[in-house]
């Protein structure tokens, strides 16, 4: 029997409406993100569409616009505006209220885009593509959505010397090829309304403004061309110094064993060795040591001295496994210990503002009570050595040696090849 001949017309609608949003709740289940990580897990990227999201963070709430572009939301031009102008932007609940001169408008997404297909400038920075606004938990985030070589280029110099010359070049194509392959995985592990984050948490990019004439050739040059392991994109690291040799990722990033991010040898004479960071020291004070050690909760208050450091185990690249600290205070002497790359971000460098250059260094205390550290290197260690690379470039090897040594057992191919 048919139920619905049952009910009252105002209950048929009533039910109507309800199974029509059932089924669109079941629709918008079907499309979520991990559906989208499911796929790249099975290899399935033919479908990518070339587009990069990335994050360019909090914005003000007044945005000076430097070149024209068009106001758009959902496919429809709202207004022109000229390079000078200003919009004010106010997130309120889930919609974005904008005001250009005596206008207003309200919508949940609007994007900006170029009259003429060039550069955007929005706040005296330069970006390709196009800039998205949205309002996410009552704040108002920026993201440009552009083509992933174009961002790759936004990339290139932010992590890489250019050098002089060529003496670079066959590095930044091995580093563009890196990048790419990060910027991949990254695409395809989103769940998010962005992809990839502007600074250190993912690879720092700095728009349209950070590009050079020759990055921008290395990236043309090996356009979609990412590594490749079983046929799938590669997990892949990169550092800036390894002095000598890189590290196993298993002893700072990953759980697994993963064959081609085993540390390996840098050459006889490292190939980084023509880096400004391959020798460091960095010397601090012992209450500025110990004022470290009480921020990380590692002690109960400063009222410390620090009686011997050991080192208690080293990885077979050098770098400090365990480093064991005794301390004494009026209660008589403990012990703590420090492991593996959280060093670095506990004891800092010299000044307190960014994390120790690598945990592979010798320290004691000296005599005036200041420790001092003399270290090797520079990063995490895993996968691609910058330095190393650039090293190889200017003794005459290519990228693909460049990438075969730091990535060994991987393979270049083209996306969706």
């Amino acid at each position: 029997m048919n139920v619905l001949t049952n009910l009252t017309l105002h209950n048929k609608i009533f039910l109507y409406k309800f199974l029509s949003l059932l089924t669109f709740f079941i629709l918008i289940s079907s499309c979520a993100p991990s559906k989208r990580f499911t796929e790249y897990k099975e290899t399935k990227i033919e479908d990518y569409k070339n587009e990069v999201r990335v994050l360019l963070g909090d914005s003000a709430r007044e945005l000076k616009i430097d070149s024209d572009v068009y106001l758009i939301s959902e496919n429809e031009r709202l207004a022109l505006i000229k390079a000078g102008n200003k919009i004010l932007v106010e997130p309120i609940n889930q919609i974005l209220f904008i005001k250009l001169g005596t206008k207003n408008f309200n919508s949940k997404v609007y994007y900006l885009e170029s009259v003429n297909d060039s550069l955007i400038k929005v706040n005296n920075k330069k970006y390709r593509g196009r800039i998205k606004l949205i309002n996410i938990d009552k704040e108002l985030k920026m993201i440009n959505q552009l083509s992933l070589e174009d961002y790759i280029k936004g990339v290139m110099t932010k992590e890489m010397p250019v050098g002089k010359g060529l003496e670079n070049y066959e590095a930044l194509k091995a580093f563009a090829i890196t990048a790419r392959t990060y910027a991949l995985n990254k695409i395809f592990k989103s769940t998010t309304y962005y992809d990839l984050l502007p600074d250190v948490r993912d690879q720092v990019y700095g728009g349209a403004d950070a590009e050079h004439p020759l990055s921008n050739m290395a990236v043309d040059e090996t356009k979609d061309l990412i590594l490749l392991y079983n046929g799938k994109p590669a997990i892949v690291f990169y550092h800036s110094t390894c002095a000598g040799f890189t590290e196993n990722s298993v002893n700072v990033f990953t759980n697994d064993d993963i064959e081609y991010l085993r540390s390996i040898r840098d050459g006889d004479t490292p190939f980084c060795s023509v880096s400004p960071n391959f020798n460091w020291k960095e010397v601090l004070p012992e209450k500025t040591f110990i004022k470290r050690l009480y921020d990380a909760k590692l002690i109960k208050s400063s009222d410390y001295f620090i009686e011997k450091f050991n080192i208690k185990s080293r990885f077979p690249s050098g770098r400090i496994n365990e480093l064991e600290i005794t301390l004494k205070n009026g209660e008589g002497l403990s012990t703590i210990s420090i492991f593996g790359n959280q060093i670095r971000s506990i004891i800092k460098n010299q000044s307190g503002n960014g994390i120790l250059k690598s945990n592979n260094f010798t320290i004691e205390l000296t005599a005036e009570r200041n420790v001092e550290i003399i270290g090797k290197g520079y990063g995490h260690g895993v996968g691609l050595c910058q330095w190393g690379a650039i090293g190889q470039s200017r003794l005459g090897k290519s990228y693909k040696e460049i990438l075969s040594h730091y990535f060994p057992g991987t393979e270049i191919k083209k996306l969706n090849d």
